[in-house]
């Protein structure tokens, strides 16, 4: 740790806003996906203010960028029972961690004594109630998915089945099963998934990331939203990682980041989900500034639930009717996916 921080270093200890700016360093290195410096921000920042809600939200933060999920439900389950901070978004980020765990009967246990005080907020009880739903069911199936994960060879006949079922949660845990699986039947199961008509446009896309992973060098056939297209998985590259992503979120970041954080965290997650979605598509137009406009539009509508179209359309310089055209096609589009996991982070977990 940089000494020019320690706590010991009184005249670092007089320097009036110190934390604030630790904390700003912190956000803007997680922000920049550097989460090994975000983290000694943050436990530099907790040397001084040690319940400071922003330094314990920013270190569990950091620690969830660097992978290390086990610390991360530790710090949020610490959090709750101190009541440092928003106690709901707490909770939400701790359930989220034990889903990405596994820990499903934990979240079972969680939000049904939640649940059952009727107290929930209404902008979390819906999300809240299905992830109860969803982790009852992954509960009851974790004891024959413990079973699969020991098959020394070939792929176990649950997980095919999990993939032809109905149920996107299932199919999703099929695929993220498959994806670890080396054996050439894995690949050809995904590879069949994605031939198959109709499938969920999140789904295949996960699955498609998952051969891409697995260097998968034959052609596949992909339709989604009237497009078309013949793609190699080996050579695909992810959303966020093509020119027109990185520039899109480098411009919402330009516009939104001084304005609101809050904005342009919410606008990045409508942008990763829609991106996710048309994977391996693009956005038409590939016009960052206008994908920009209709982010920020869409993102002010729903936080603020008004937005003034004419005004927006004003500050991008794009017509009302265009920005209008291409809001509806994100709101039709996010209603076309089951939203398993709604949010695309990159390699599945920008």
């Amino acid at each position: 740790m940089d000494k020019r921080i320690h706590k010991t270093d009184k005249k670092v200890i007089l320097y009036p806003g110190l934390v604030k700016r630790l904390i700003e360093k912190g956000m803007d290195a997680l922000k920049a996906k550097d989460g090994a410096a975000a983290l000694e921000f943050f436990l530099s920042a907790e040397e001084h203010e040690p319940d400071h809600p922003q330094v314990l939200f920013g270190k569990m933060l950091s620690l969830v960028e660097l992978g290390r999920l086990h610390e991360a439900v530790e710090h949020t389950s610490e959090l709750l029972k101190e009541g440092i901070g928003d106690y709901y978004d707490n909770l939400q980020v701790h359930i989220s961690l034990l889903v990405q765990l596994g820990q499903y009967q934990d979240v079972v246990d969680i939000l049904d004594a939640v649940l059952s005080e009727n107290k929930v907020p209404a902008q979390y009880a819906e999300s809240f109630y299905q992830l109860l739903h969803f982790s009852r069911q992954m509960a009851g199936d974790q004891e024959w998915l413990a079973q699969q994960e020991t098959e020394p060879e070939g792929v176990p006949e649950d997980i095919l089945h999990m993939l032809d079922s109905r149920s996107p949660e299932l199919q999703m845990q099929a695929i993220l099963q498959l994806k670890k699986l080396p054996d050439v039947e894995a690949t050809k199961a995904l590879a069949d998934f994605l031939q198959k008509p109709e499938q969920d446009l999140a789904l295949s896309s996960m699955a498609l990331l998952a051969l891409q992973e697995k260097e998968y060098e034959q052609p596949i056939h992909i339709s989604k939203v009237d497009r078309e297209a013949v793609v190699i998985p080996a050579r695909l590259v992810e959303p966020f990682e093509s020119p027109f992503g990185k520039e899109l979120l480098k411009q919402l970041d330009q516009e939104l980041e001084q304005e609101s954080p809050q904005l342009l965290e919410f606008a990045r997650q409508l942008c990763s989900a829609h991106l996710f979605a048309l994977f391996p598509f693009l956005p038409e137009p590939e016009d960052a500034g206008l994908w920009t406009a209709v982010f920020h539009y869409c993102a002010s509508e729903r936080l603020a639930g008004e937005e003034e179209l004419e005004r927006m359309a004003e500050r991008y310089a794009i017509s009302a009717r265009t920005l209008a055209k291409k809001a509806a096609e994100v709101n039709q589009l996010e209603r076309l996916v089951y939203q398993v996991n709604p949010v695309y982070t990159g390699n599945e977990n920008p």
